[in-house]
C-alpha cells in the first residue's frame, strides 16, 4: 500500500529525516513515536506531498508519488491530520463533513458513511448544526476522525491526534483509528500518549534525529527500552 525507501527530506538545507525506509500495509496501524524534534511530523508531511523529499521513493498504491501534490494525493485517498484538531470553526459540524464529500469519489456512499460516523461519535449527532467552534478540543478532534472517515481513505495518516485533549478521551481516539484500520485503511500515527497507543498499533517505529532506530510489534517496547531509545541509550 505505502513504501517509503532510503527518505531523506526538510526544510532548506537542513534534513529533519534521513534515510528513511518504511513499509505499512492495509489495514496495519503503525505507531511512529520518539523524542521532539526527531523529524516524526516531517516524515508525515513529507509523505503527504507538502514537503518534497531531497532523496529517496515513496511508493503508493504501486505509483510513485513524491511529485505528487496533497490534493491530488487526497482525492487517492491518502490523508492527513494535523495536530490542532485542524477543523472549519464558523462552520457547522455538519458542514464540515460535507466538505469531505468533495474529495469522495463514490459520492453515493456519503450519507451511509456519515451515518456510520455518527454511530462512531455520537456527540457530534447532537451538535450537528452547532459551529465546530462551540465544540471541545477533544470534540473537535474527533470531528476531524470523521471528516477523515467520511472521505474514504486508503492511507491515513495522523499526528499527534491526542495533542491538547482531555486524557480520558484518549482511548476513544484511538479506538476509532484502530477501527478504521480492521476496516484495510493503512494507518501511520505520531503520537506520545505512547503507553496507550501501544495497546492498539500492530507495530512501533522508534525515530530519532531523523533516523529509524528500532522497529517491531509493541511486545517489543517496555517503558525502559522506550526510555533508553529516546535518550539515545539503546538501539
Amino acid at each position: 500500500m505505502l513504501s517509503l525507501t532510503d527518505v531523506h527530506s526538510g526544510y532548506g538545507r537542513a534534513s529533519a529525516v534521513r534515510g528513511v525506509d518504511l513499509d505499512v500495509a492495509p489495514g496495519e496501524l503503525v505507531l511512529i513515536v520518539g523524542p521532539n524534534g526527531t523529524g516524526k511530523t516531517t516524515l508525515l508531511r513529507t509523505i503527504a506531498g507538502f514537503l518534497k523529499p531531497s532523496q529517496g521513493s515513496i511508493i503508493f498504491d504501486g505509483r510513485s508519488i513524491v511529485r505528487a501534490s496533497p490534493e491530488a494525493l487526497a482525492r487517492r485517498g491518502l490523508r492527513l491530520i494535523l495536530a490542532g484538531h485542524r477543523v472549519f470553526p464558523e462552520l457547522s459540524v455538519s458542514d464540515n463533513l460535507a466538505l469531505a464529500k468533495l474529495s469522495l469519489a463514490d459520492r453515493p456512499s456519503y450519507a451511509k458513511r456519515v451515518e456510520t460516523v455518527l454511530e462512531m461519535f455520537p456527540i457530534l449527532s447532537e451538535r450537528l448544526r452547532q459551529p465546530a467552534r462551540d465544540l471541545s478540543g477533544g470534540q473537535q478532534q474527533y470531528l476531524a476522525l470523521a471528516q477523515a472517515f467520511v472521505s474514504n481513505p486508503r492511507v491515513l495518516l495522523c499526528d499527534e491526534p491526542s495533542l491538547g485533549i482531555a486524557s480520558g478521551l484518549v482511548r476513544s481516539i484511538l479506538e476509532f483509528l484502530r477501527e478504521l484500520a480492521s476496516r484495510g485503511v493503512a494507518i501511520v500515527v505520531v503520537e506520545q500518549a505512547v503507553e496507550a497507543a501501544l495497546e492498539f498499533a500492530d507495530r512501533v517505529v522508534v525515530l530519532r534525529q531523523g533516523v529509524i532506530v528500532a522497529e517491531g510489534p509493541p511486545a517489543e517496547f517496555d517503558r525502559d527500552r522506550l526510555r533508553d531509545l529516546f535518550l539515545g541509550a539503546g538501539r
